[in-house]
């Protein structure tokens, strides 16, 4: 987030003495400046994870079965600029079996402060738009348990299946507490996720059900899955930003001057139907403040293209997943979705346009956001975007377009009031 003024009023803070915590609030994320510069991003460094979890199974887009897990992540390495990759692994809490593995890459999106409500401190919060393959850990001739797919062994034949979703790395600016982390990742219908002919892992396999891992999940603070419909209006700042350029530097970003997320109709996509509130469809676009050549800033906006006959996505497809509602614990009482769609992206730096699949996550409510000045709209509602497949429009578009992941090249982070 560009909000120099705030980062500087916590500086004091952020250089406390904290003998408890993992990591300090370290401030700005260096990514902001003159349109389409290199930048050197200024991130900390990641800790491994450990957290309990819950697994949760859609039928027709109701719960029909939940699991207590065990969510780990190692180290994430640092391979580019604002890139991160680890291994997550996911267990049974109650038998401690092996449930999932595999690895999960972490893009970068932005960083913002809240304020404990319980400590009154500042907590500096750092958010990862995250992908995953995940190959099954299940013995043959054991049923899977929930969240693991049909798709895979010992059910189906796949190798691996796509989870997406985000990551947040929550830090004590105080140092009074412990780094916190939350982790969503979800895999769609066999309509969002094995299409034939687009997708690099086709067939039937579940077209009624979907799954999640969500993390944390515990007595004090359970995450509960509900169906909440997504949250629209006009977009409220933030930006576009390309996730990397040779040299392993970044772009800065692209601030927006103006947007919408417009939701249209609630239905269910597990198969695709009227029915039901768990997903959100939206029209969702924007556009950003670095002019090219020809006059043209960035611009994004979610496309219905070929849809339903080859594309699956109707605009942009928002998921719910639940909410937290405990104060004590990151992230306090918050709603979660995931989001995917098939977008036209324009980036003024290189004068292009693209054909982009975006996946990624939303969260509404939670801590109190603490804004840059008083004068900022009190903005707490976030959706973090990252594309896995990107193809010029003038061209040839190579298949597949989903199923596994892919180069990351544009990051889209919006706020709506």
């Amino acid at each position: 987030m560009h909000r120099t003024v705030l980062f500087t009023l916590l500086a004091a803070a952020c250089l406390l003495p904290a003998p408890k915590a993992k990591a300090q609030c370290i401030g700005p994320d260096g990514l902001s400046g003159s349109c389409c510069t290199p930048a050197t991003a200024n991130l900390p460094p990641l800790p491994q994870a450990a957290l309990p979890g819950l697994g949760i199974c859609w039928g027709s887009c109701n719960v029909t079965a939940t699991t207590d897990l065990r969510v780990t992540w190692a180290p994430p390495a640092n391979p580019s600029c604002s890139q991160y990759t680890t291994t997550v692994t996911v267990l049974d809490a109650g038998s401690g079996a092996l449930l999932l593995a595999g690895p999960m890459v972490l893009d970068y999106s932005r960083t913002w402060f809240e304020n404990n409500p319980v400590t009154g401190t500042p907590v500096q919060v750092w958010r990862y738009v995250a992908k995953a393959d995940l190959s099954s850990l299940v013995p043959a001739g054991v049923t899977p348990p929930c969240p693991v797919p049909s798709c895979l062994p010992p059910s189906g034949p796949h190798p691996t299946a796509f989870y997406y979703g985000y990551v947040d790395y929550a830090v004590d600016c105080a140092g009074g507490t412990a780094d916190q982390n939350v982790l969503v990742l979800y895999h769609g219908s066999d309509w969002l996720q094995h299409r034939a002919a687009i997708s690099s892992r086709p067939g039937t396999f579940h077209p009624a059900s979907s799954y999640a891992i969500v993390a944390p999940h515990s007595t004090v603070n359970p995450f509960v899955p509900v169906n909440t419909p997504a949250i629209g209006g006009p977009l409220v700042a933030e930006a576009v930003r390309k996730t990397d350029i040779p040299g392993g530097l970044c772009m800065t970003e692209e601030n927006l001057t103006s947007g919408n997320l417009q939701p249209f109709v609630l239905g269910c996509m597990s198969p695709p139907s009227l029915a039901g509130t768990q997903v959100t469809l939206s029209i969702y676009s924007g556009t950003g403040t670095c002019p090219d050549s020809f006059g043209s800033p960035s611009a994004f906006a979610a496309q219905a293209l070929a849809f339903p006959a080859i594309l699956p996505w109707p605009y942009l497809v928002t998921t719910a997943i639940g909410s937290w509602s405990a104060i004590a614990s990151y992230p306090g009482p918050e709603h979660v979705w995931v989001d995917e769609g098939f977008f036209k992206y324009y980036d003024s730096c290189v004068s292009n346009e693209y054909y982009e699949v975006f996946y990624g996550g939303s969260t509404d409510d939670g801590w109190p956001v603490i804004p840059s000045t008083p004068a900022d709209p009190p903005v707490q509602n976030f959706k973090d975007l990252v594309d896995n497949y990107s193809t010029p429009v003038v061209g040839a578009h190579p298949l597949p377009l989903l199923g596994e992941i892919m180069k990351s090249d544009h990051l889209i982070y919006t706020n709506v009031p």
